[in-house]
């Protein structure tokens, strides 16, 4: 048997395994009663192989991972031999006592060996195991399940302590299988069996922090002591609860164990230590659990030491951003990487910003790109003051507005989406009234932004935008890349916007959770209940574009996030974004 290299539910085999000859429909006292006479009819099995079962972690430790595995499926090949019981009354029927059946691929046939034959008879049960052992007896006097347990705990079949080989893995991998042959069947008479796996598989994957750099053109290097999690591909000396491991590839180790309760997935590794070479022992231990036969256990394990060697790594959103003024450059540290011992990122203090977009499909706004900005959309990591967006009863010249009566009755959120011109809409409304001599209390959200970028410079020599409101899409995009959700399934629109009452508090935590990592949060939630941010879009002549969180409001029963128009003279948190 071997492992099978691409996915599939169940690969059925056929084989022709007899056929019957000089046969009456007369009862036969030694033989059993047969229904009708079988001369040329064959006796054909059918064999799936069930998947092992994933279930969650193996410990602490660990995470889930799908079990569904190209290295895990498994078909017959060549050579492969079952073992084969028929019974009938509680006794073996017909001397099919460990009968060796070999199967041959290329015609899909089991053949028994040295020609002989088995024949169909009325009311016997057949079990199937593999791998086929020599004087391999089972105990019938507690039924068809005592049966089983004879075959589990006989000790020719039990999992090898030495597993490292592709053979010695997969014979460790005991297969068994009850059923009755159907004769009702336009394709003859069949057997069908079902091999189920009598052990557990312990699956064990090594990790370690590596070092990350940036591919060509990218806008940025990576940050000191950036490191990802990634396979620890220098682990040698596997030991998994005692066994010496299968390594089906660069990322899993695997053993095939009896069921056990209170058991644990346990053992040790040798690794490398990148920073000076030297070898270093990792053992591990999940947390007590249940070994149960046919089911996939997989503990991930972490080193406490950095690996060797770096991988390249793009920027994703939930990444954060430094600027290196000395040597005049964007630099990044990873959003999923290695922690602190205070669970938070290296140098957090000096971070400036979270990505939100690097998408360069969504690198659109026309006055960023001019400028080379076209790499990220970042987010502040703290919030300036409560703004106003501008007076009411106008529409802002060369602002495009966008009303939710458009999206709803297309059902088309492209323009919400689409529009990732927060800079280019902050440009447009200092234009429009920094000249007013109300332009500090109209434009208030505006106006803080200013005033931050007049006492922030952007760096000589840093290849960035100024910070500005950002748009509707930009925010769009905060809610999918940072806290996990789409206003395009909000579930509870309304006339106003885009909103949902169910996932309030799920997006709140997920968006505190990154921020947490650089030691940030958001502002408190005000006397309403309400955690609203400033946008660069306009709505309509009366409204503006704003994000708002509404919870724990004692009125409504909801956990409310929404994108929605509101009227531009009310002040709202101004957290600016930037591009680089």
């Amino acid at each position: 048997m071997k492992r099978y290299m691409k996915f599939f539910t169940g690969i059925v085999f056929g084989g022709i395994l007899l056929v019957c000859s000089a046969c009456t429909d007369e009862y036969e006292a030694n033989n059993g009663g047969m229904k009708e006479c079988c001369e040329g009819v064959p006796f054909t099995v059918r064999a799936i192989v069930a998947d092992f079962e994933e279930l969650s972690n193996a410990g602490k430790s660990s995470t889930r991972t799908s079990v569904r595995d190209e290295h895990f499926k498994m078909e017959f090949v060549d050579g492969d031999s079952i073992g084969v019981f028929a019974i009938k009354d509680g006794a073996i029927m017909d001397n099919i006592d460990n009968a060796k059946l070999v199967y041959n691929r290329s015609s899909g046939s089991w053949n028994p060996v040295g020609n002989g034959t088995l024949y169909w008879y009325d009311g016997v049960s057949y079990v199937a195991y593999y791998p086929y052992r020599k004087n391999i007896t089972i105990d019938l006097s507690k039924g068809m399940d005592g049966a089983i347990a004879s075959l589990t705990g006989n000790e020719k079949l039990q999992p090898a302590k030495d597993q490292s080989t592709t053979e010695k893995h997969i014979v460790s991998d005991l297969l068994v299988a009850t059923g009755v042959p159907a004769i009702d069947n336009s394709s003859g008479i069949i057997l069908s069996l079902q091999f189920q796996h009598q052990f557990a598989l312990l699956v064990l994957q090594p990790q370690v922090y590596v070092g990350c750099f940036a591919p060509e053109k990218a806008g940025f290097v990576y940050h000191m002591e950036s490191r990802v999690l990634g396979t620890d591909s220098a682990a040698i000396n596997v030991s998994l609860n005692g066994i010496t491991p299968y390594q089906i590839d660069s990322l899993k180790y695997c053993a095939i164990v009896p069921p056990q309760a209170n058991a644990r997935v346990t053992g040790n590794y040798t690794t490398t230590n990148g920073r000076d070479d030297t070898n270093i022992k990792i053992n591990y231990s999940g947390s007590s659990i249940t070994l149960v036969s046919g089911k996939c256990y997989t503990l991930k394990v972490i080193s406490p030491v950095p690996g060797k060697g770096s991988i390249e790594r793009k920027l994703y959103p939930g990444d954060f951003v430094f600027q290196n003024e000395i040597d005049k450059r964007i630099e990044v540290h990873p959003g999923n990487g290695k922690l602190e011992e205070d669970g938070k990122i290296y140098d957090y203090k000096n971070a400036i910003g979270m990505v939100i977009t690097c998408d360069p499909k969504r690198m659109t706004d026309k006055k960023c790109n001019e400028k080379g900005w076209n790499h990220a959309y970042v987010m502040m990591l703290d919030s300036l003051k409560e703004g106003n967006w501008g007076p009411m009863d106008l529409i802002e010249a060369d602002i495009d507005t966008i009303s939710i009566a458009d999206v709803k009755s297309k059902h088309d959120f492209s323009r919400i989406k689409n529009n990732m011109n927060g800079y280019s809409e902050t440009l447009q409304m200092l234009a429009n009234h920094e000249g007013d001599a109300s332009f500090v209390s109209d434009c208030r959200a505006f106006y803080l932004v200013k005033t931050y970028n007049n006492s922030n410079k952007v760096p000589d020599g840093i290849e960035r935008s100024p910070w500005f409101l950002p748009s509707i899409g930009q925010w769009f995009d905060m809610l999918v890349n940072i806290c996990g959700r789409s206003p395009e399934n909000f579930q509870h629109n309304t006339g106003n916007g885009l909103q949902d009452e169910k996932w309030g508090q799920e997006t709140l935590d997920k968006l505190e959770g990154q921020l947490s990592k650089v030691g940030k949060s958001l502002p408190q939630f005000n006397v309403n209940y309400r955690l609203g941010f400033s946008c660069s879009s306009q709505y309509d002549k009366d409204r503006s574009w704003m994000l708002l969180w509404h919870i724990d409001d004692p009125l409504y029963k909801w956990e409310r996030v929404c994108l929605q128009g509101y009227n531009k003279t009310s002040a709202w948190h101004v957290r600016p974004f930037f591009a680089f």
